[in-house]
């Protein structure tokens, strides 16, 4: 099953009382359109600049302000580029997040 909507993340920094800052994460639920595949081509021009596009969203583009991240389906994605379709509607193309993990060996 697929969700009906997204998470845009975007980070800004705040500065408290005291003047350390610390990173503030904001999260905005939009409804999608459609879930699209990536098309093989596109997969391979991506590819050979380094990014691996795994998920196609097509959302309002009123919902969108350049946020770099999303989570869908409770995962995070980074958004590679965007693809204007009409006026009114955006497809934003995404890679899989993968964080750093750190091997530990006892």
């Amino acid at each position: 099953m697929r969700d009906v909507s997204c998470k845009l993340l975007s980070t800004t920094l705040k500065t408290d009382d005291i003047g350390v800052q610390k990173e503030e994460v904001k999260e905005i639920e939009v409804p999608l359109i459609k879930v699209e595949d990536v098309y093989a081509n596109e997969f391979y021009k991506a590819n050979e600049q380094g990014y691996k596009p795994s998920l196609r969203l097509r959302i309002s583009a009123l919902n969108y302000d350049n946020q770099p991240e999303l989570i869908y389906m409770d995962k995070i994605y980074n958004i590679i580029r965007t693809q204007e379709i009409t006026a009114d509607e955006l497809i934003l193309i995404c890679e899989r997040k993968v964080k750093n993990v750190k091997n530990n060996k006892n």
